[in-house]
């Protein structure tokens, strides 16, 4: 079941006053440190992911490094701080499929193409009511927060999320790894923890990168009201205790039932014309980047009120059970990635094809 309240328009790049003059701190160090890889747009995008405490490590090292000289730290600190973006990690896992492809093949018979499970499938459509979990729309459909694909390249898909604990921390990217790449088939990737309800029009925006849930914390428990808890009645022989007699009735009362709760708020993302190899000049400030959108034009709208889906809006999705709920990791990597992608690589989204069953469809 899921929920849908407003909230005022929050900016989803986070701290912005604090993280700016950090980032453009940063940028002016790096022109002390030979380093012409990290001025360009895939690494600022980068930059934006991260919060402010982690800017304030980054800044803190380069300062290191310039004052015991470049030599003495560069290579460590490019290999151990700012690791790999996803679309880095990426084009490293799609030169490491292409060598593959070229080396003599093994014998092993590869293992058979795994395909969606309609019965998961069905569990996250009676999680979320059979309605779009954002509009409150019937015959929505499901889609995946972790791109279903990448199920079928579990090593590849390892290698990407090893390449981004930089960037989004080694405990979390260690959690997404375990729960996404466990052997013996208990990946969640086909579980309803990695499923959404959407409409058709929100599915399609959710692969192209042009919004984001980012989660509000993780779940907690809350009482609900439930109906559906049948009453026991007892009819008792007033005169003699020992004739009374039970009788089950029909009759329902409301009670208060403990569901798990995630929350997530809705953003429209804002696209830049940047891509991810241009050189960036670290004065930059990404709103002045950012392209003109009308989003009443993108067609997303609840029918009770009919309105359209607003920046800011806060879903609510309850499940009987926490491991049923979207989860939280996911959801914030898909949010850091999704950030990321909006300030370069959403400036030619069709090259970006996330929600096929073919791996190359994703990539």
């Amino acid at each position: 079941m899921s929920t849908t309240e407003g909230l005022p328009d929050p900016d989803y790049l986070g701290d912005f006053e604090q993280k700016l003059p950090l980032i453009r701190k940063i940028y002016g160090s790096l022109d002390e440190i030979t380093m012409p890889e990290l001025k360009t747009a895939r690494f600022w995008s980068g930059l934006w992911v991260l919060d402010v405490h982690s800017l304030v490590d980054i800044a803190e090292k380069l300062e290191e490094i310039d004052q015991n000289g470049k030599d003495s730290g560069v290579a460590q600190f490019d290999e151990e701080i700012l690791g790999d973006t996803a679309s880095s990690a990426t084009k490293k896992c799609r030169a490491s499929s292409s060598e593959q492809s070229a080396a003599p093949k093994k014998t092993l018979q590869e293992p058979p193409k795994r395909t969606r499970n309609k019965a998961k499938s069905d569990e996250a459509l009676g999680r979320d009511n059979k309605r779009c979990i954002v509009t409150n729309m019937e015959l929505p459909q499901v889609c995946h927060i972790v791109p279903f694909a990448l199920s079928n390249c579990e090593g590849m898909l390892w290698s990407l999320l090893h390449g981004m604990k930089a960037w989004d921390g080694e405990d979390a990217m260690n959690k997404v790894q375990f729960i996404l790449c466990e052997e013996d088939d208990d990946s969640i990737i086909d579980e309803p923890a990695n499923m959404l309800c959407l409409n058709a029009k929100l599915h399609e925006y959710w692969a192209d990168g042009k919004f984001m849930l980012k989660p509000n914390g993780k779940p907690y428990m809350v009482a609900m009201e439930d109906d559906s808890v049948t009453a026991e009645r007892q009819t008792a022989n007033q005169s003699n205790s020992r004739h009374s007699m039970r009788t089950r009735s029909a009759a329902k009362r409301m009670v208060n039932k403990l569901r798990w709760c995630q929350e997530m708020t809705f953003h429209w993302l804002r696209w830049t014309n940047i891509k991810m190899t241009d050189r960036v000049n670290y004065v930059w400030d990404p709103r002045d980047e950012f392209q003109t959108r009308d989003h009443e034009t993108l067609g997303a709208t609840s029918p009770d009120p009919w309105e359209t889906v607003t920046d800011g809006k806060l879903i609510k999705v309850y499940a009987d059970r926490e491991a049923d709920l979207p989860r939280y990791d996911l959801l914030q990597l898909q949010a850091n990635l999704v950030t990321g992608f909006s300030l370069t690589a959403g400036a030619d989204p069709k090259s970006y094809d996330s929600d096929g069953e073919d791996l190359y469809d994703f990539f």
